[in-house]
């Protein structure tokens, strides 16, 4: 019954999505965002996407004229003040999983695509579900960006402010350890933030920050609010085209405030 009334739901969806899509879209570049990439496993389908979505999903943008870029390069853009093409698109994963390297890697290499990786560095070489050093290692080599997202993927805004400020600075200073190089990129996990969090972000240097909101990147947007647009593991290839197109902004925005709505009756707490 449960299958049945989320099926029922996501079609309603659909169709309300597919006529949404009739209208005008609103120039800018899009962020996409990804977690795991694998065949199956445990947890809900769409926590996961199967790698040969993954793969038709990326041949799509490169035959559909769409120009894959680095978040460092749509940040050098806003800071020239330039209004980025609504051709770009950016391919972020968050938590730095090892199947990224296994199953998304030689994908994005195989079209000579570009990726940013968020590290939840508390992780790496510790947990055999995340990447190692050596695996980073030659991503970064192979044109991949990466990023800090926390040192234990925490919701940064139900922490104790000093504690906040510990995982933000503590975890790019673990990621450029790791890379030898500054990491100059920053995501939310949760997409949970408040005015202190941000400070500490904009603080520890930062050139941007993803956020889990929905919406095209234009020449006025703060590279510290990022939006971008998660790729789901139910979603059809249609669904990620409409996402592309900004089709879906409306419901992702609405699906976020209605999950931090839910989050501030259990006392800010994320579970």
């Amino acid at each position: 019954m449960r299958r049945l009334v989320a099926r029922t739901a996501r079609s309603g969806l659909r169709a309300v999505v597919h006529l949404r899509s009739l209208l005008p879209s609103v120039p800018g570049a899009r962020i996409l965002t990804y977690h795991s990439v694998r065949p199956g496993g445990d947890g809900p389908r769409s926590a996961y996407v199967h790698p040969d979505d993954f793969a038709a999903q990326m041949d799509w943008l490169g035959s559909s004229g769409y120009q894959v870029v680095t978040l460092g390069q749509l940040a050098l853009a806003l800071a020239r003040g330039e209004t980025p093409s609504s051709r770009w698109v950016c391919i972020t994963f968050d938590d730095g999983y090892a199947d990224n390297y296994v199953h998304a890697f030689p994908v994005l290499r195989r079209l000579s695509l570009q990726a940013t990786i968020f590290l939840v560095t508390g992780s790496i070489g510790r947990d055999a579900a995340f990447l190692t050093p050596a695996q980073i290692d030659e991503m970064k080599a192979g044109g991949i960006e990466f990023g800090a997202h926390t040192m234990d993927h925490v919701s940064l805004s139900s922490l104790p402010l000093a504690e906040a400020r510990e995982q933000v600075v503590r975890s790019r200073d673990q990621a450029s350890l790791l890379l030898e190089s500054p990491v100059e990129h920053f995501c939310y996990p949760f997409g949970h933030f408040n005015e202190a969090v941000e400070g500490f972000v904009r603080d520890a240097g930062f050139r941007t920050c993803c956020v889990e909101n929905a919406g095209p990147v234009t020449a006025g947007t703060d590279p510290l609010r990022l939006t971008r647009a998660g790729i789901l593991g139910t979603d059809t290839m249609a669904d990620f085209r409409l996402k592309v197109r900004g089709a879906y902004d409306w419901w992702i925005n609405r699906y976020m405030r209605m999950e931090e709505g839910r989050r501030r009756r259990r006392g800010g707490q994320y579970r």
